[in-house]
């Protein structure tokens, strides 16, 4: 194997630690090299470390997936030192080494001049002091090589019945229901759907391994502009029909929900596949409609013109929840109008020779609007002022310009605009009732000055400018006075002719905008660019407008308030253990007065209305059935596919007066996708009962908790859920929101199966990350350092369960025959105990806090003080020693799998396959539950001394520091009332091999009572005894090769091999 036995290089790393002198060098051959660490009190062990061939490795980078075969040469399976090698290996790569090497562990005084030689003799002689050892084994791999990530998966979701899962857990009585906010039907599935779907399979698995039934039917959100744009774009050079469109968005949907449901599925996320719902089925349609009809009759749904929010860009209107606040830029401009009756004002001043002018001075951050200007608007209650403006030359004007504008606002004006004024006269806002002032657009028009109570003094002028087709405000004025209100602003967002050739076709926002300004920059006293939080369009990322359309709205103003007084008084759990957000969710139902529910696109639900020839509206609940049950017949397309007095049911002519040959128009408009999705409750279910649990992420609240809770309350008068949970929000390292041109899009593709530059954490490495990072709090942080961190909690993992496995090779299940050691016993008591919390975790969705508690687990009391004290036991005690600890490391195995089986399916399952107890899988993954330990029958009496004896341990290691102790020994001192509960674990003054010596890990333990003492003394003494090659402890008779137990352990061994002759030596003790 090497080249040469000559040493070209060698490299010394060498290093003290404690005292102890601990050789570290690497050897470098030709073809191989070879590193040796030894005097680290290990059994010896020497691997080949293959990696691929050389033309392979030079295309390589650092950064390249680590990829390399291992071959045992001598010693045991590699245990512990396995995660030590695989960390050397990265390091190595990082270097960009990848040269085969020999990896040589714990050979005490290896010779580097012979190494060839020994390790020959090692491998055909053998080692008879390691074959003496019971060591774990199992063919459970510690790693799983990242070429073989996506095959182990999906072979254990296949050997483990994934599929079959949910089918299979219907047979259970107590049932509960988990209702699926519809994922949106557009693209592959990303990082916010693996937070949710697989936070859901956490609670679908929790609550079976739970003892109930669980009903969890996935959806799909299928309407909407995003896949109608999509069309757009795809057939840009054609123009197609209305079905046209909506054949090729259904086509869009399906293919999107077929992937969705794909990665769904390899994410291993249990739910009802055979049976999923879509909100542009034909049913779910048909239903919808005929709760739209429903609404009407209780009066909720209405036909208004007013006010909504717009989107040019997509040419539909808006509901406020379909709306993203952001940073904002706006031309802002102090406007000025005269006025035409001023006299009463100007009498306040004092007089001047020159003529004077009085104006109102507007503030706005919409010049656009200042066209379609219709009144100015004042706070009775507010103080105003008479201004001069002190601007250079002012003095020598022939005409005087005076300006009206709140007092308090005179200094933020001057502050803003660097323009000085004098006030001449001050009067309460009163006084400016009737006067008028000539319209900026058509100078023949006088317009009034109006008192509204939303006129404030915070900012601007405290006069404002009101534009009833272009405010929220502005039009409840209009309609306080009864006042027409005509809009000018077409659906894109452009003047329409109205406005004149000037204005006509310009984009209101850009060169409409500065148009205006420069047609009336007369008047215009000053421009500038004023930051603030704007509406923008959240599937286009564009800006909206204000602009009043005849459009469909759903009124809430009563039903959100009750709902909010309904969740006060009933306090169902909103948000998550850690954070109650009931209040933002209050705050939206509070809130809102109207929900606009028309879209003006055509991928969607259509609004079940006709209109006459006059203009009046048809719709009804018997129109809306009737429409409902042709669609249920022929499909949703029908709509578009007919006309309206093809659709229109002719058993209605006679009831609503029309005459055969009258001709109908049918709506164009579709329903909000919010209510497409909002009456899931309702649609998809035939109980009236809430369901158990609702899961969505923080932005829900704006969206489907609202229309979910609004709709069912204004259909059944009660909250359609017991309990609302809010996991995080995806986003990058850095807490920054996700963006395809920021760069820092992570695809959960990337994360199971990896590319040339990461490794694949396969799918338990999302679904941990999903449990560690996605289920608490409102960000869900992930990229390079988030999954290091997660691949090292889950190699943790897998080193448990190898080591768990490995102790019990051999173990048939078979009861013990003698007496359960005390730290046996005090193991399974804390995993009962364990086990009720993690179910209470289960139940109250803390999947974080139960894997942050689980990891804690495994190291405290797992690790230490159990497997650190068992483990000299267990590879060198008796049989009957022995078959006591494997009995509990298989009860503490099975059980710690079947908690974390909610969480990493595929471990487990993994787990179950090497585990000698059981022989299926499959089953044992389904029936979990019956692993679980139960509650110590004499529990007090275990924690009385086992207390006593950890509590020795942790002053030993306080005192003494975590140092090895295990060849030294402990005299305990003390008052024998405290002595006393020591006694059950070792009854003699000294022992070299009691079940306080296992505890304390040591080679002896000396009691000695000293009533004198007020509490226990320990120090640390030499043992009198020699070195135990075989446990490695100072309990040796110097005269003996071994100490009295491993005599007895080797004689055993020994007895049972010539019994089972031809068995395998590591089987023959439990065979």
């Amino acid at each position: 194997m090497l080249d040469s036995p000559q040493l070209p290089l060698v490299v010394n790393l060498s290093f003290d630690y404690n005292g102890i002198k601990t050789r570290f060098n690497i050897v470098q051959f030709a073809n191989v090299n070879v590193v040796i660490i030894s005097n680290i009190e290990k059994i010896g062990q020497i691997v080949h470390v293959i990696f691929p061939e050389a033309v392979i490795t030079s295309r390589l980078q650092p950064t390249h997936n680590i990829d390399y075969d291992t071959k045992i040469l001598l010693g045991p399976p590699l245990g512990d030192f396995d995660l030590l090698l695989n960390r050397f290996v990265k390091i190595l790569v990082e270097h960009n080494k990848r040269c085969n090497f020999l990896f040589s562990l714990g050979l005490d005084h290896f010779d580097i001049d012979h190494a060839r030689c020994i390790i020959q003799y090692r491998q055909s002689s053998g080692n008879g002091r390691v074959k003496c050892i019971f060591l774990p084994k199992t063919s459970f791999k510690k790693f799983i090589k990242a070429r073989e990530r996506a095959r182990v998966d999906s072979e254990l979701a296949y050997l483990a019945k994934f599929e079959e899962f949910y089918e299979w857990q219907l047979k259970e009585p107590t049932r509960f229901e988990l209702l699926d906010g519809p994922p949106y039907a557009n693209g592959d599935a990303h990082v916010g759907h693996a937070i949710n779907k697989i936070f859901k399979d956490f609670v679908v698995r929790s609550q079976v391994w739970s003892g109930k039934r669980v009903l969890f039917r996935p959806g799909w959100d299928c309407h909407g502009l995003p896949i109608e744009l999509k069309v757009a774009k795809d057939n840009r050079q054609k123009d197609i029909s209305v079905v046209e469109i909506r054949k090729a968005a259904r086509q869009i949907a399906l293919h999107s929900i077929a992937s969705q449901q794909n990665s769904f599925k390899k994410w291993a996320v249990t739910a009802d596949w055979e049976n999923p719902y879509y909100t542009m089925d034909k049913k779910y349609v048909a239903k919808e409609l005929r709760l739209f009809g429903e609404l009407y009759r209780l009066k909720m749904i209405y036909r208004t013109y007013m006010p909504v929010y717009w989107s040019p860009s997509s040419i539909t209107a808006l509901a406020e929840s379909e709306l993203d606040y952001k940073e904002h830029s706006s031309t802002a401009t102090f406007y000025r109008y005269t006025i035409i009756n001023s006299g009463l004002i100007l009498s306040k001043c004092k007089k001047e020779k020159r003529p004077t002018k009085l104006y109102a001075l507007v503030w706005t951050t919409t010049p656009w609007t200042l066209p379609m200007n219709n009144a100015v608007a004042y706070n009775k209650d507010a103080i105003y002022a008479v201004v001069e403006l002190l601007a250079e030359g002012h003095y020598r004007r022939p005409t005087r310009h005076l300006y009206i504008l709140a007092r308090d606002l005179i200094g933020s004006f001057e502050k803003e605009t660097k323009i000085m004024t004098r006030i001449l006269s001050t009067f309460a806002g009163s006084e400016l009732e009737g006067l008028m002032y000539r319209s900026a657009m058509f100078t023949d028009l006088a317009q009034p000055f109006i008192e509204a109570n939303h006129v404030t003094t915070d900012v601007g002028t405290g006069l404002v400018h009101l534009s009833y087709a272009h405010g929220l405000d502005d039009f409840k004025v209009a309609l306080k006075l009864g006042e027409k209100v005509h809009c000018f602003v077409d659906e894109r967002g452009c003047y329409t002719r109205d406005l004149g050739h000037n204005l006509e076709g310009k984009y209101v926002l850009r060169e409409g905008n500065d148009a205006v300004l420069k047609m009336f920059r007369k008047n215009v006293v000053y421009t500038h660019q004023y930051n603030h939080r704007y509406p923008y369009d959240w599937r286009t990322k564009q800006p909206v407008i204000i602009r009043s359309s005849k459009q469909w709205f759903i009124d809430v103003s009563e039903i959100g308030v009750e709902a909010a007084r309904k969740i006060e008084n009933e306090a169902p759990p909103i948000g998550s253990p850690h954070s109650d957000k009931a209040e933002a969710l209050l705050t939206q139902l509070k809130n809102r007065i109207a929900w606009c529910i028309s879209r003006q696109r055509c991928w969607g639900t259509p609004i079940p209305a006709f209109y006459r020839a006059d203009g009046s509206v048809l719709v009804g609940k018997d129109i809306s059935n009737a429409v409902a049950k042709t669609v249920e017949k022929y499909g949703t397309d029908v709509w578009w596919e007919r006309t309206a007095n093809d659709l229109f049911p002719e058993k209605l002519m006679n009831k609503y007066g029309i005459r055969a040959e009258e001709k109908l128009e049918k709506s164009c408009d579709i329903l909000d996708v919010w209510m497409d999705s909002g009456v899931a409750c309702a649609s998809t279910r035939q109980r009236a009962e809430p369901v158990d649990l609702v899961v969505e992420g923080v932005d829900q609240f704006r969206g489907w908790f609202q229309s979910l809770s609004l709709i069912s309350f204004a259909l059944n008068n009660k909250l359609p859920y017991k309990c609302i949970y809010v996991h995080a929000f995806a986003v990058d390292e850095n807490e920054q929101k996700m963006s395809k041109s920021v760069g820092n899009v992570v695809s959960p593709e990337l994360i199971t199966d990896g590319s040339l530059n990461s490794e694949p954490h396969g799918v338990d490495g999302l679904r941990l990350w999903v449990a560690q990072y996605g289920c608490e709090g409102d960000k869900a942080r992930i990229g390079s350092s988030v999954m290091e961190e997660v691949r090292r909690n889950y190699a943790q993992l897998r080193a448990s369960f190898w080591f768990l496995l490995g102790a019990v090779n051999g173990y048939n299940g078979a009861v013990c025959c003698g007496e359960k050691f005390y730290m046996d016993r005090y193991i399974l008591q804390e995993l009962a105990k364990f086990t009720q919390q993690c179910l209470r975790n289960w139940n109250e969705y803390r999947f974080s806090l139960m894997v942050n508690e689980y990891m804690q687990f495994l190291q405290h009391p797992l690790n230490s003080p159990y497997i650190s004290g068992v483990k000299n036991r267990l590879y060198c005690g008796m049989f009957s020693e022995r078959q006591i600890a494997q009995a509990t490391l298989a009860k503490v195995g099975l059980n710690l799998a079947a908690l974390l089986a909610p969480i990493l399916p595929h471990l487990v399952v993994e787990f179950f396959m090497h585990h000698p107890c059981v022989e299926d899988s499959a089953v044992a993954l389904r029936e979990c539950s019956q692993f679980y330990c139960s509650d110590d029958s004499n529990m007090t009496e275990l924690y009385s001394v086992m207390n006593s004896a950890l509590g020795i341990r942790a002053k030993m290691f306080k005192q003494y520091g975590q140092n090895d102790l295990s060849r030294l020994g402990v005299l305990i001192r003390g008052p024998d009332i405290s002595l006393q509960k020591l006694y059950p674990l070792q009854v003699e003054s000294y022992s070299y091999h009691s079940q306080l010596v296992e505890i304390l890990g040591v080679s002896m333990v000396r009691i000695e009572c000293d009533n004198s003492s007020e509490e226990i003394i320990i120090d640390l003494v030499t043992c009198e005894r020699e070195f135990c090659k075989r446990c490695r402890r100072n309990v040796r008779l110097k005269e003996e090769d071994y100490c009295d137990r491993c005599s007895k352990s080797i004689a055993e061994n020994e007895m049972l091999q010539e019994r089972n002759t031809g068995n395998n030596y590591s089987k023959s003790p439990l065979s």
